[in-house]
Formats: C-alpha cells, sequence, structure tokens
C-alpha cells in the first residue's frame, strides 16, 4: 500500500484502539513509501487536540505490542514526539515508560534522544524541567542532563555538578560531556570543575562519569592542552574502582578521538585491575583492544593481553577477546610473528593454549605460521623453548607446529638446529602424514633445506624399519579389545556431535525432521494463493576427515604425558 490514511481515517483508529497496533506497521504503507505525510497528519492532529498521543502510553497501548511491534511502533512515536505539544511533567513520564519498556535494547534510548529534541524546540520547557531539579523534582533529575544539553547551558551545569551530591551532579556532568565548548577558555572552566570535583573525594560513580564527560570533550577535538589532559585522566584513573574500570575499558572505543599514547597508558594501567568475573567490562576491553590494534597501538594492546593472560589469580581465556584475537590474526603479519614468539616464549597456558584455540585453517591441521627473523633473535635455549612449547600446545594442529619449528631452523645455529630437528622428527614427523606433506611443498632453496632434507630421511627410514616387520598375530588387540574401542570412539563422536549441535546457529532457525528411510525429503509450503505446493529436497552425504596422531593408537598415556612436559616446563631464568 502506498496511499496515507486522511486525518478522519487516523481519528477513526484511535477511537477504536487500533492506533498503536497499526503505527508498529507505519499504517500500511509500504518501506519505501515516505511517512512524513502522515507523522504531519499525526502531529496536527494531536496539537489540535482532536487525539491525544501520549494516551498511548500512559494507557500502556504501546507497552503492550508484542516485540518488534513494540519498537517499530516507538520508532514511529519518536518522530512526532518532538513536534507534540504537552506538559513537561506529561512528557517526562511517557518518555520514561517507554526507555523502561525497550530495556537493554540498543534501541531503547531513542526515546531520549526524541525528549532532547523536544526540549531544544521549546527551550522554555528545558528551563521549567531545570527550575523543577532545582526544587529536587526526582522525574525532573532524571531528565536534567536532556534539558541542560538541549539548551547549551555550561555555565549552569557547572553550578548543579558543584552544587549537589545527588543524582542531579551526575546529570549535569553527563550534559558537561555532551555540550559543545567553543573555546579553550570553556574548556578550561570545566576542567577546573572536573579538579574540584576530585579534590572534594567524589566515589567512584561519580569519579567514572567524569571520565566519561572527559574523553567525549577530547574526543570531540576541543581545545584542551596535552598538559591538562594528561593531568586531569591521570588522576581520574588513579586507584580505580569498578565503575572507573569499566569505563576505561569503554573508553577505549568510544572515544577513539581522544587517544593519545599518555592516555592508553593511563587506561590500561588502570585496567590492569579488572578483575575477569565482570563480563560487561570484559566485552568493552575487548573492543577498545580491537580499536588499540587498529589504531597503531598494537605493541600496547599485546603487552597488556600478555600481562592480563599471564595473571595467576584470574581465569580468563583468550577466545573471550574474540574482537581482539580476530584482528590479531587479520592484522599485519609482523604483528601476529611478534605476539606468538612473545607468548610462546612467556609460556603461560591461558597465552599458548589460546592461540592453539584461534588459529585456524582450511584443515583441521593447522595454518602454517611465517615467524620473523627479526622476532627470533632471542638466545639459542629461547630458540628451542619456544619449539617445545609449540609442539607442546599445537600438537593437534601439527601443520602449525611444524612452521614454527621451521621458522626457527631458518635463523638458529647449527646445535640448536640439532635439537629442533630431532622434534621435527619425533614426535612430529612420527606422528603426522601432513607434517611431511608440509615440509615436501616447502621451497627447495629455503634456508632451512638441509635440516628438513635430513629430518625427512630419518623419518623415510622409521617408516621403512616398521614396514619390515612383519604381520605378528599375537600382538594384535583381541576382539573383546577392539570393541571396547570401538565404542569408545563412538560416545566420543556423539559427545562431539551433541556439542556442535548445541553451538549451531542454523539449527535454531529451522525446524528438523527425521527421516526413516530413503534419500530425500517431501514437504508442503503455501503458495500464496490457498494452494500447497510440493517441495522435493535430494539428500547428500556429507562429511570430515582428520589425521590421528599415531602415538594416540599405540600409546596414548605416554604421548600425554610427553605433552604435558612440554606444556609446563619453564625456562631458567
Amino acid at each position: 500500500m502506498d496511499v496515507e490514511p486522511t486525518s478522519a481515517e487516523l481519528i477513526g483508529l484511535f477511537e477504536r484502539g487500533e492506533f498503536a497496533r497499526r503505527m508498529a506497521h507505519r499504517f500500511g504503507i509500504d518501506g519505501r513509501t515516505d511517512s512524513r505525510v502522515i507523522e504531519e497528519r499525526c502531529i496536527a492532529l494531536h496539537n489540535a487536540g482532536t487525539i491525544d498521543l501520549l494516551t498511548l502510553v500512559e494507557a500502556n497501548a504501546l507497552q503492550e505490542l508484542p516485540g518488534t511491534d513494540f519498537f517499530m511502533a516507538a520508532y514511529f512515536f519518536c518522530r512526532l514526539l518532538p513536534e507534540l505539544d504537552a506538559t513537561p511533567d506529561r512528557m517526562m513520564r511517557c518518555v520514561t515508560e517507554l526507555v523502561t519498556r525497550g530495556g537493554q535494547d540498543g534501541a531503547a534510548n531513542e526515546p531520549n534522544a526524541a525528549f532532547r529534541k523536544w526540549c531544544a524546540n521549546a527551550p522554555m520547557r528545558a528551563s521549567e524541567i531545570i527550575a523543577a531539579a532545582h526544587k529536587g523534582d526526582e522525574l525532573a533529575g532524571h531528565h536534567l542532563s536532556f534539558a541542560l544539553e538541549a539548551i547549551g547551558d555550561l555555565t549552569e551545569a557547572r553550578r548543579v555538578a558543584l552544587e549537589y551530591e545527588d543524582d542531579r551532579r551526575q546529570a549535569a556532568i553527563t550534559a558537561l560531556g555532551r555540550i559543545e565548548h567553543s573555546n579553550s577558555e570553556s574548556c578550561a572552566e570545566t576542567i577546573a570543575v572536573f579538579n574540584a570535583l576530585l579534590d572534594s573525594g567524589i566515589n567512584d560513580a561519580i569519579r567514572a562519569n567524569v571520565l566519561h564527560s572527559a574523553m567525549g570533550i577530547l574526543a570531540r577535538g576541543s581545545d584542551i592542552s596535552p598538559v591538562d589532559a594528561n593531568a586531569l585522566i591521570s588522576r581520574l584513573v588513579m586507584n580505580p574502582g569498578k565503575f572507573t574500570i569499566h569505563q576505561c575499558a569503554r573508553a577505549l572505543w568510544a572515544c577513539r578521538e581522544a587517544l593519545t599514547q599518555d592516555i592508553v597508558t593511563f587506561l590500561l594501567d588502570a585496567l590492569g585491575h579488572l578483575e575477569s568475573t565482570n563480563k560487561g567490562t570484559v566485552e568493552e576491553l575487548d573492543l577498545g583492544l580491537q580499536v588499540l590494534l587498529e589504531l597503531g597501538y598494537d605493541d600496547e594492546a599485546v603487552c597488556f593481553v600478555t600481562k592480563l593472560l599471564s595473571r595467576p589469580d584470574d581465569e580468563l581465556e583468550l577466545e573471550t577477546l574474540d574482537s581482539f584475537t580476530r584482528t590479531l590474526l587479520s592484522g599485519p603479519p609482523d604483528l601476529f610473528s611478534r605476539a606468538v614468539v612473545r607468548w610462546l616464549e612467556l609460556g603461560a597456558p591461558r597465552l599458548c593454549g589460546g592461540l592453539a584455540n584461534v588459529i585456524q585453517g582450511k584443515g583441521l591441521d593447522g595454518a602454517p605460521l611465517n615467524l620473523k627473523a627479526a622476532d627470533l633473535a632471542i638466545s639459542p635455549v629461547a630458540q628451542l623453548f619456544i619449539c617445545r612449547k609449540a609442539v607442546g600446545w599445537f600438537f593437534f594442529k601439527p601443520t602449525t607446529a611444524a612452521s614454527v619449528l621451521v621458522s626457527v631452523l631458518r635463523v638458529c645455529d647449527a646445535e640448536t638446529a640439532e635439537e629442533v630437528q630431532k622434534l621435527l622428527v619425533d614426535p612430529l614427523l612420527q606422528n603426522y602424514g601432513c607434517v611431511r606433506e608440509y615440509l615436501e611443498g616447502l621451497a627447495p632453496d629455503d634456508a632451512a633445506n638441509n635440516a628438513i632434507t635430513w629430518a625427512l630421511a630419518q623419518n623415510r627410514d622409521y617408516l621403512d624399519a616398521q614396514r619390515s616387520i612383519p604381520l605378528i598375530v599375537e600382538l594384535q588387540p583381541s576382539e573383546h579389545h577392539r570393541r571396547i574401542e570401538h565404542l569408545r570412539i563412538s560416545d566420543q563422536m556423539r559427545d562431539a556431535h551433541k556439542e556442535a549441535e548445541s553451538r549451531s546457529v542454523l539449527l535454531s532457525l529451522v525446524s528438523r525432521s527425521v527421516l526413516l528411510y530413503g534419500n530425500r525429503s517431501l514437504s508442503f509450503v503455501d503458495d500464496g494463493h490457498d494452494k500447497l505446493r510440493p517441495m522435493e529436497i535430494d539428500l547428500h552425504s556429507h562429511g570430515i576427515s582428520y589425521e590421528m596422531p599415531r602415538m594416540e593408537v599405540v600409546d596414548p598415556v605416554g604421548l600425554d604425558y610427553i605433552l604435558r612436559v612440554f606444556r609446563n616446563e619453564r625456562m631458567e631464568k
């Protein structure tokens, strides 16, 4: 439909109680049709007193709409709100109801933005709200920041911030962070207010609010000297509480324009006190670390993650910082090389284990890494140590483990090369055929070619010796033991299948059916003309294969012991 309802039709919908429901569907017009004509008619009818749109909220007609319908209707209502005539008290109550109904959804704050425009359209409304807030009106206090921002009254906001100690102070501080500062003198006055608040001994929640506003002012490019900015931020993040720590994490991504080398250092130092049990702060930190990588603060981000995941009193995993790890993996190869060498050399389980989980390749054998010679310019003992760590943590991604050893072989001395070659032969080549394929695929002029040739020859001799041994029937497992092993593998595959299903996004979107026989399914769908159309789907098999290490079958306990040694050993200092 592309015909807007007339004023008479709108009045009829309102009188029949259908206005809110039809509003959710844009009164039947399609998404390509401009809705401004309907909006103007609704506003005119309300302001003429013919209908009262605020009663849609006061009578809960809007709030009772289900799910998406509510947000669509609320969005339409917010487009009308700035032009509606109403008393400040009624409008504030309506805005509060809509925000409360929106809950944690990202669109829940749209009514606040509309209310700010409503105040700006008639500054006297904002003045009434500010006056009511001064008298202690609780509702006006909750909306004070929007009123101050609407009229851009910095002087009043500074006065309120210093005069009160309740919610009005927080509202004023929030407004100071949003109102545009026209010159350096105005910025200096606001900074002086923030310092005065710090001198008065404000609590952690207020300190976090000041930090948020200060970073907002800096992000807009306001004329504040770096000395004053650094002095304020360093004071704000000193001995931080949980609210300030959360705000530090948020500032890293929400105020990226305000970040400088000094401010990044201040924020990350404060985040060093982070408790990983605060999941919301960890999510904000993840986004912030991603922004640091994008802005070129990569060493600072990697160093911070290194310290954070090396703490013995914490359980935060690298996979939790998925935005950071995804950006690290897809970023410059030099940066990823530095991170891998640093984390393997440190040997922290959550760093090395996290690397093993996030490194993905085309197959299940992992992606080859090309560690840079400059990053491997470390002592021979450290070079051998990171090779042992790579074997221990990347063993089940053998191509990745072998690539680390090859990278070291390209730059290490002859004595270290002998030890690395042995690791390449045993346990990697002795357990995986894919490692042999990877090594044989390297260029003949590779710097590690001599060592690789020796390792391949050793593995060839090992395999020839194995093949030379005839079949000894007495050493074959019994039928009973074979059955036990088959049951174990079956249970393992069933558990893996169930876990994969529980994490699947697709299964939550589609219906599921079980076919008892046949290789196709038949279902009927409505063709839109009251008829059922048959739909046939041919079924095809699919699968995936991976190579199990040979020692997992021959000596699983011995293999597990070797890997535990490699993973847990520490380098002497």
